[in-house]
């Protein structure tokens, strides 16, 4: 399924704390399947394993994220970033244009979700203050392949092209989100950093 959503979405890294970022993987199809299905059979990570943190810095924003999150770099359509472990995903998109992330989430919701059941949204998801900005997500529930969904998206200070957002995107167990979704969130709340530079793929520089 992962490997479904994750075609249909224009798909928005990894070290050790105090290490530079490793460059993230060029996004594959293929890679994607296969990692969803290890993933599968492994079960989620351990709260301990999640405990540990790796930095990102690409498109002048940088946050800790968990390291078994694994990066991957998509460079069709906007320039974009996916972090991932099983049924999640966090994304950051870099546009080329001035778009907000609710009219974003809109139109996607609007293709992925099914007909047959109700959407909830546009809701209002967590408030945070990331790059000295106070901001609330924005939040739909959804069923997409027989699966339901909750996606949350932010929208940060734009950079030197154009809009820049960071989305959240879970399959729904008891409660919205998963354990590793949850601690992904709290690495990034505790630690997001936001600058306005030219786009670029590849690892910070030294």
């Amino acid at each position: 399924m992962r490997a479904v959503l994750s075609s249909t979405l224009i798909i928005l890294c990894a070290c050790s704390s105090g290490e530079e970022p490793a460059a993230p993987k060029e996004s594959s199809n293929v890679d994607i399947f296969f990692n969803a299905m290890f993933d599968e059979l492994r079960g989620q990570p351990s709260r301990e394993a999640l405990a540990l943190h790796a930095q990102f810095d690409e498109g002048g924003v940088g946050f800790k994220y968990p390291q078994p999150l694994r990066v991957r770099v998509d460079r069709e359509g906007y320039t974009s970033w996916s972090l991932e472990r099983g049924d999640f995903e966090l994304e950051l998109y870099l546009a080329d244009h001035e778009i907000a992330v609710s009219d974003y989430l809109e139109t996607l919701v609007g293709i992925l979700a099914s007909d047959k059941e109700p959407v909830e949204g546009p809701l209002d998801g967590r408030k945070v203050r990331w790059c000295e900005r106070e901001l609330t997500g924005v939040l739909y529930r959804f069923v997409f392949l027989g699966e339901r969904h909750v996606i949350e998206g932010f929208d940060l200070p734009p950079g030197s092209s154009g809009s820049r957002y960071l989305i959240f995107n879970d399959i729904r167990g008891q409660s919205d989100w998963s354990v590793t979704a949850a601690a992904t969130f709290d690495a990034v709340n505790a630690s997001i950093e936001c600058r306005i530079e030219n786009p670029r793929i590849g690892p910070s520089p030294g």
